[in-house]
């Protein structure tokens, strides 16, 4: 009684929605065949292959199986038609390769499909000291990145924003009474703290006021964002912010400003720029016209910021993976 056939003849066929159909030629490499199971008359599979410029090692055979053709002369017997794989490579793909049994020394072994790994969003905290505006933007465009917790280092409305989303609202509150450097670090440290319990791959300053320093910079190296309200590196530094900023600009006379969102360092907004947006400075601007022009840019630049440092952690890890 011969084996029946696995339904796998188009991609509507595929019920696991993250495996993709390809049908594509692989490259075994020769010598590289299971000899284990060659040994056992089995069509071994190449343990090692190319698809596509890219070298793949065999992990684990997962599951095999076959199906069956009749025979061309109108005989009633069948044969092996096509003997599939199931593996786990090295770099963790899961794919299904088979070879086409023709008895024909051209017989090719083919990848049929590919498990696509669902990439896990990164997981972000959002540092923010006022209303919470841009905080929102966050939480209304959630896709590559998840808040998992809000941190404040004072009362403020997006606390209450970040609790109405679901997310944890969290306090890193300066101690009283102690210099401005010690409070800053102890601000920073709680921080930190916090990042580590709820397992945040990366930070983002949302109008957070505080500078923070110390262990946090160093541990978070390359995965703090901040964002600041005008083009860096002009108006920049310690006391550049809210008001003070667009302040600044109007009496320097430039006509445009805009905002930044730049990676954090240990300098006070000196990190690597990632992208900015601009605006005209209009005759007659007030500070707080000016502030208006460039919020909603404001909204549209922390999301394609923390999209963008997403990508390129993701970059990053599939890179470290590939060494391995």
């Amino acid at each position: 009684m011969s084996e029946p056939a696995p339904k796998m003849s188009s991609s509507s066929d595929l019920t696991n929605p993250n495996e993709k159909l390809i049908s594509e030629p692989v490259a075994p490499v020769a010598g590289s065949f299971n000899a284990a199971a060659m040994a056992q008359g089995e069509s071994g599979v190449p343990m090692i292959f190319s698809w596509r410029g890219n070298e793949y090692r065999v992990k684990t055979i997962l599951d095999s199986w076959r199906n069956f053709r009749h025979c061309r002369n109108g005989s009633r017997e069948q044969y092996v038609n096509k003997h599939f794989f199931k593996i786990r490579t090295e770099s963790d793909e899961v794919m299904t390769l088979y070879r086409a049994r023709t008895g024909s020394k051209k017989d090719v072994w083919t990848l049929y499909t590919i498990t696509v790994k669902k990439e896990k969003p990164m997981r972000i905290a959002v540092l923010v000291s006022g209303g919470g505006t841009n905080l929102q933007a966050l939480i209304d465009a959630q896709e590559k990145y998840e808040i998992v917790a809000v941190i404040a280092d004072r009362e403020c409305y997006a606390t209450e924003r970040a609790r109405k989303g679901g997310i944890p609202a969290l306090f890193a509150l300066p101690p009283a009474g102690v210099p401005r450097t010690e409070a800053r670090l102890a601000v920073s440290d709680r921080i930190l703290e916090i990042a580590r319990e709820y397992k945040a791959d990366a930070l983002v300053l949302a109008g957070f006021l505080t500078i923070i320093s110390g262990s946090v910079i160093t541990e978070y190296a390359n995965r703090i964002v901040n964002l600041h309200p005008a083009l860096l590196p002009k108006f920049g530094g310690k006391g550049m912010w809210g008001h003070h900023v667009h302040e600044a600009v109007l009496a320097s006379g430039d006509r445009e400003s805009g905002c930044t969102i730049h990676l954090v360092d240990s300098g006070c907004d000196t990190g690597p720029i990632l992208l900015q947006k601009k605006v005209p400075v209009l005759p007659g601007d007030t500070a707080e016209t000016l502030a208006a022009r460039i919020s909603g840019e404001e909204h549209e630049a922390i999301v394609e910021g923390t999209k963008l440092l997403a990508e390129r952690l993701a970059t990053q890890t599939a890179e470290r993976a590939k060494l391995k």
